[in-house]
């Protein structure tokens, strides 16, 4: 797979560390990965109320989804992340967002903040889901 990151230079930079467009050559197929959690293997939310490390385990629970669909990190071409609004200022302070991105090589990303997420009531702040293409 050859990846190209596009950032138009009559276009602001992303402040953070993603593409604004991602142009893909390959011959591998597209794997779509449904919003990821930071659940342990039962399905409890961990590390409630805390952004970082709810960040930290999604994007850990994410690269074990792109593996099994046989996919590396480096691969992921999007990504939408969604968070939680009432955690989203904690989510920049704490640098969450650079936990989020760097393992997939600048993707092309989305973040949205929402005011719930399926799982918030257990404590649930963050969820990614992510288009990769496969080996």
């Amino acid at each position: 797979m050859e990846k190209e990151i596009i950032t138009p230079k009559n276009v602001a930079k992303p402040a953070a560390p993603y593409g604004s467009a991602v142009k893909v050559k390959s011959t591998g197929s597209l794997i779509f990965v449904a919003g990821v959690l930071s659940c342990d293997i039962d399905g409890n939310v961990i590390y409630k109320g805390d952004i970082l490390e709810q960040t930290r385990q999604t994007v850990k629970n994410l690269i074990a989804t792109l593996e099994a669909a046989g996919t590396r990190p480096e691969n992921v071409v999007k990504t939408t992340t969604y968070v939680v609004s009432s955690v989203m200022k904690d989510f920049f302070e704490t640098k969450s967002f650079l936990e989020a991105l760097t393992p997939f090589n600048r993707p092309a990303d989305t973040l949205v903040g929402v005011a719930s997420l399926a799982g918030s009531e257990q404590g649930q702040l963050i969820e990614i889901d992510a288009i990769a293409v496969a080996d």
